[in-house]
């Protein structure tokens, strides 16, 4: 069984508006760890977030046994500092990946809202049995235009990736030229900031044409008949005016839901204003 936990941890702010990242690590130990764990709003070296504490090195500390991948969102200077602020998404794994890509996502003009630069990042995990594509990101909230563009771009990496998975390239092994196979097999995770009824929703799920494997939704696949589980409103309700809804989703190729064993939202946690959520396939 291969486990993996996404969680946006607001860079450990809990609803009580204390910042703990050994209370984000305990959850995630006390749920059981699992072999990868995706982490959205990770902050390093900003004086405004956290005393400009180095998150990514502390969480590192926190989770020994696992490789770190942070996908950078943001990467700004500090007034009279060398140190440079960044924002963006830590991937932990015990799995060494394959390849590691890192995407920066579109922000098309929009003069209209406020919004941060979004990123995903995108590697190839081989497990016992086979391979697949993992995708961790964090899209745009104040702005749909953008949200759009940004599923849309998810959508052409995940076609891009089938189309060299059917036809590679010319291979040239132990060079920059060396081809890493991109399976067509993906799971897709993070936190969307849409919620289901929405346009983008529809979009992301949308059928490809020809040999591009469908993206589903997990909760679809291995829940259909329970009522969605929110993963945020359910104890911040200042930021979350509407109550406990979703926002965060497993999305992953039609090919291998079959090989979903269980997907759950824990309930309990206030350690972030959004909700951990797990997806256990049988890789």
């Amino acid at each position: 069984m291969f486990s993996i936990v996404s969680w946006n941890i607001q860079y450990g702010k809990g609803v009580d508006g204390i910042i703990d990242l050994q209370r984000i690590a305990d959850v995630v130990h006390k749920d059981g760890l699992p072999d990868v764990l995706c982490l959205q709003e990770v902050s390093r070296n900003d004086p405004e977030i956290d005393n400009g504490r180095d998150q990514v090195n502390e969480l590192k500390l926190l989770f020994p046994k696992y490789d770190y991948f942070f996908g950078v969102s943001h990467n700004r200077s500090v007034r009279n500092e060398k140190r440079r602020k960044q924002f963006g998404n830590l991937v932990l794994t015990r799995h060494s990946p394959i390849q590691v890509l890192h995407h920066l996502l579109p922000s098309p003009a929009d003069p209209n809202a406020r919004f941060m630069s979004r990123q995903a990042t995108e590697m190839v995990i081989k497990t016992d049995s086979s391979a697949f594509r993992l995708m961790s990101t964090h899209l745009e909230f104040f702005s749909e235009k953008q949200q759009i563009a940004q599923v849309n771009r998810i959508r052409e990496l995940h076609k891009e990736a089938c189309e060299q998975f059917h036809e590679p390239g010319i291979d040239k092994p132990n060079t920059p030229f060396e081809i890493v196979e991109r399976t067509e097999n993906i799971v897709i995770c993070g936190d969307f900031n849409f919620t289901i009824d929405s346009y983008p929703y529809k979009i992301i799920t949308k059928p490809f044409s020809g040999k591009i494997t469908n993206l589903v939704d997990a909760w679809d696949v291995i829940n259909s008949q329970n009522s969605r589980s929110p993963t945020c409103g359910l104890f911040d309700h200042k930021q979350w005016k509407q109550g406990p809804h979703c926002r965060d989703y497993f999305f992953l190729s039609e090919k291998i839901a079959s090989k979903i064993k269980k997907f759950f939202v824990n309930e309990e946690t206030a350690a972030s204003d959004h909700q951990p959520i797990r997806l256990i396939i049988n890789f």
